[in-house]
């Protein structure tokens, strides 16, 4: 509420804006009517001052849980890749321990990169082979006679472009067309023909329309259609429907793998060598050969798990952060807004448990981090304190070392397909399964449990609330039928778990928590904004009301004067 006194006539006047709204009260009852007026309103708005603080408390709590829920998942992606991937319709999806490498070397110890680049995919075997180049593949190319580019060609008719691996296209040729146009109607069907058109300088000073396959190995055709032969005036093709000049012709590369010769249509060979694709780009000398060697991308292991270290450090400071307090022993709240927070406490313990505990799925000499060289310093952070003990790990035993990081899953019948473990816990137990003789499930048990799993079609969901929630399994059966089921989970599958537990997105427990602080602000604002609004109703009445007073004091204290005036006259008289 702002105030303004007049200084006329009528100087104790005074002006009071409440909201949109302009009230003039007056000073004749000396009362300081707009203090007692702001002290009623604040003690009317304290409540929503009150309700407003709590909104900017959750709001900083928000901010570190969405910080927190962050952490957790650059967590859960450093993990991701070491952990088991799910399965599909067609298999799992190959993790870092699957993923390979390869190696190209020359014979003649020059860069094997000017002849061969090459990748392998999970499938590919651990193997070295002798490759050599012994042609490129190229694409056809053919030439018109020279002549003007800017002339009209001054001929009528059609014709008929396409190579191998295109569709016939039809040009149509018009008397004011020049050899440039000519060769932007053939470039307009080139997707479809397969066949592109550029013009080149030759050393007489004319210029030629050449034509050139889109795909390498790959025949032009050219054949008339109508109207005037535009294919032998231009010289493309002579009296026997051949080509004049080719440039080049089309030819497949060919290449040797351990002496077995390979022709291929382009440069990019897939199918030579099972999980290998090469690109082909140049011709090796006589004599030259290329080892290509395929081996497990140990690198790529190695990378992922020290990117595992710098995110659990990022997360691990964070939950340190945030459970100090000072020397003096007092709780900074801007440092540490999750202060004794019960979730980042459960954060921090499973987080701990999990570092800690052995991993179940290990099957050979390394089963926690520190045998892989990964200890825990005084700060709680994980170092890499002997990277020697974790490059010797990965040469020697990549295998033992995988099958710490990764859960395994061993059914007695290989027709069940796990299709999701969100669990971290180990499970050993045997599902008996109720199929009709089509195949579809019926029933699912586990010891005599039938509500473990729920049937939905050829799928087995553990039901929420029993210990198998999380599991999902896919069968074909043809009949009944008793299956083992072996779980065992390994460390990067439990951390994934975990963060998506906490840390996802749609619906985890961090999340969760942000939405229930969101919808009590929610609450809490609206609450403050009612109060404010029935604050400045009720300021209106006071104003009003000390208004009408001001204004009977003030009448009061004229009739006063005036009856005080007319008793002096009197008294004069006298």
């Amino acid at each position: 509420m702002t105030t303004t006194t007049s200084t006329g006539a009528s100087a104790s006047s005074v002006v009071n804006t409440a909201a949109s709204t302009t009230y003039l009260t007056g000073t004749a009852s000396g009362l300081d009517t707009q203090s007692l007026i702001q002290a009623a309103l604040a003690q009317k708005t304290a409540p929503a001052d009150a309700l407003d603080a709590k909104v900017t408390a959750n709001k900083t709590r928000i901010a570190a849980y969405q910080q927190l829920q962050t952490l957790v998942d650059a967590l859960s992606t450093s993990m991701s890749k070491l952990a088991s991937q799910a399965y599909s319709s067609l298999g799992a999806t190959p993790s870092a321990f699957d993923e390979k490498a390869v190696t190209l070397t020359a014979s003649d110890g020059s860069s094997a990169s000017s002849y061969i680049a090459a990748s392998a995919d999970a499938s590919a075997a651990s193997a070295s082979y002798k490759l050599q180049v012994a042609q490129l593949a190229a694409s056809e190319k053919v030439a018109s006679n020279a002549m003007d580019q800017t002339s009209a060609l001054n001929y009528t008719g059609s014709f008929i472009l396409q190579d191998g691996s295109g569709t016939a296209a039809t040009i149509n040729v018009t008397p004011d067309m020049t050899l440039s146009d000519l060769a932007s109607a053939i470039n307009a069907t080139s997707s479809t023909s397969g066949v592109s058109a550029s013009i080149i300088k030759d050393s007489s000073g004319g210029y030629r329309l050449v034509l050139s396959g889109n795909d390498t190995n790959q025949q032009i055709t050219a054949t008339s259609a109508s109207g005037d032969d535009v294919l032998g005036g231009l010289g493309l093709v002579g009296s026997d429907g051949s080509f004049s000049d080719v440039l080049q012709a089309a030819q497949p590369a060919i290449l040797t793998v351990d002496g077995s010769q390979i022709t291929s249509d382009t440069n990019n060979v897939t199918g030579a060598v099972s999980g290998i694709s090469m690109s082909l780009l140049n011709t090796t000398p006589t004599g030259l050969t290329v080892t290509l060697g395929v081996q497990p991308d140990y690198s790529s292991v190695k990378t992922d798990i020290t990117n595992f270290i710098t995110a659990y450090n990022a997360l691990r400071d964070y939950i340190t952060t945030n459970q100090s307090v000072g020397a003096d022993g007092a709780v900074d709240a801007s440092k540490a807004p999750l202060f004794a927070d019960s979730l980042l406490r459960s954060v921090s313990q499973q987080l701990g448990s999990l570092i800690s505990t052995p991993s179940a799925s290990a099957t050979g000499a390394y089963s926690t981090l520190a045998d892989l060289g990964v200890t825990v310093d005084g700060n709680n952070d994980l170092q890499l304190s002997n990277e020697s003990t974790l490059d010797n790990a990965l040469l020697s035993n990549l295998s033992q070392v995988a099958s710490m990081f990764q859960s395994t899953f061993t059914p007695s019948d290989s027709a069940l397909k796990l299709l999701q473990n969100t669990a971290q816990s180990s499970f050993n137990f045997t599902l008996d399964v109720t199929a009709n003789s089509d195949g579809t499930i019926t029933g699912a048990s586990v010891n005599g449990d039938a509500n473990a799993f729920v049937v939905l079609g050829n799928r087995l969901v553990g039901a929420q609330g029993t210990i198998y929630a999380g599991l999902s399994f896919a069968l074909v059966a043809s009949g009944d039928t008793s299956i083992q089921v072996n779980i065992r989970p390994g460390l990067a599958n439990q951390l994934t778990n975990f963060a998506s537990e906490f840390g996802d997105a749609g619906n985890g427990l961090i999340q969760q928590q942000i939405d229930a602080l969101d919808t009590q602000d929610t609450a809490w604002s609206a609450q403050s904004a009612q109060i404010r609004s029935d604050a400045n109703d009720y300021q209106t009445s006071l104003i009003n009301k000390y208004s009408n007073m001001e204004q009977e004091v003030s009448a009061a204290q004229l009739v006063q004067a005036q009856i005080k005036a007319i008793l002096n006259g009197v008294s004069s008289n006298a």
